[in-house]
């Protein structure tokens, strides 16, 4: 499968400018948790094999974001409008602070081989990973978040309703907070900012 890049350009650029046209649509929508709540014990894969398990979320902040690469809209718009959050937060924190950004494909069956090349073409450090149905459903219940296989159309075709809502991490492998798109990006970076400074001052106490 390939990435057909100018039409996924073509449509990033469309629902952008929709949804940052206005500053009602773009802002920061971010729940923080009263109770930061463990991310359990996963195993999930990259397209060459390398493992991405609960321990890859320690030590670093991290952004977890379910999609599917067939995803039409939702999917490369907040794959596009994360890439610029995490451009704006890199000048408000340290370089070893700036989130790692996780994109999980809740459709393994088609995406396992082009998962990692799909999440790299919005960023290059961006990881695509995938795995196990089983392994999937830990995460998507651990931050509170759906997905839903549609029936199959006649040539075979189906599509996946998912959230569109990503998930923060902290370096202690403790989901934080909840971001819904679309994302203003300096707002946004604030938010995560905010977030770590919390974080920093609650290790001191």
């Amino acid at each position: 499968m390939m990435i057909k890049t100018k039409n996924m350009a073509a449509t990033i650029i469309a629902i952008a400018l929709y949804f940052l046209s206005s500053p009602a649509m773009a802002q920061v929508q971010g729940i923080e948790l009263d109770k930061p709540e463990l991310i359990p014990t996963f195993i999930l894969s990259d397209k060459a094999g390398n493992t991405f398990t609960d321990q890859d979320l320690k030590d670093q902040w991290t952004i977890l974001m379910f999609g599917f690469n067939s995803c039409p809209d939702v999917c490369p718009f907040t794959l596009g409008n994360l890439e610029a959050a995490i451009a704006e937060t890199a000048v408000r924190v340290r370089p070893d602070s700036v989130p790692q950004v996780v994109y999980i494909s809740v459709d393994p069956a088609r995406d396992r081989d082009v998962v990692s090349d799909y999440a790299k073409y919005f960023h290059p450090d961006f990881l695509g990973v995938t795995g196990e149905q089983a392994q999937i459903d830990v995460l998507i219940n651990a931050t509170d978040s759906f997905y839903r296989f549609m029936p199959a159309k006649a040539d075979g075709s189906y599509e996946v309703q998912h959230s569109a809502a990503v998930s923060v991490v902290g370096p202690d492998g403790m989901l934080r907070a909840k971001l819904q798109p679309p994302f203003d990006p300096g707002k946004t970076a604030e938010f995560l900012a905010r977030q770590q400074i919390k974080f920093r001052r609650s290790a001191l106490r």
